[in-house]
């Protein structure tokens, strides 16, 4: 299964609508495919088109639009959003499946049960995981 993780200076990119780029990681093979690649900057399809034609099944990153998720998860995007630690750290708890705790979490968001929970898109309707 193939991550992308959205990058800023080593660490999660703090906000995924602006992220410029992207490190993908394949859990199967345990070394990183591309270790900084360039996301488009066109908008929210453009993105997940880039990470569907790449097979990127899962998204870490930090803060995300509303916009932003609903495209991603329509087009079968798994996210884990509202991460915010150094890159190395972030892909090691992912392998560990160990990803989904406080400790990563962005400060000062406002709603902690929400923040970095695994979020999917089922039969047209949002679900949370």
């Amino acid at each position: 299964m193939k991550c992308a993780i959205s990058v800023w200076n080593g660490r999660v990119a703090p906000v995924f609508d602006a992220s410029e780029k992207c490190m993908i990681i394949d859990d199967d093979t345990e070394v990183r495919i591309d270790p900084c690649v360039s996301l488009p900057v066109d908008g929210a399809e453009e993105k997940a088109l880039f990470l569907r034609d790449r097979q990127v099944a899962t998204l870490i990153c930090g803060a995300i639009s509303q916009e932003f998720e609903e495209v991603l998860l329509s087009s079968g995007i798994e996210l884990i959003s509202f991460i915010a630690a150094p890159v190395d750290e972030v892909i090691q708890a992912w392998r560990e499946g160990s990803l989904v705790r406080e400790s990563f979490s962005m400060p000062g968001c406002g709603c902690p049960r929400r923040r970095c929970r695994r979020r999917r898109y089922r039969g047209g309707s949002l679900h949370l995981g």
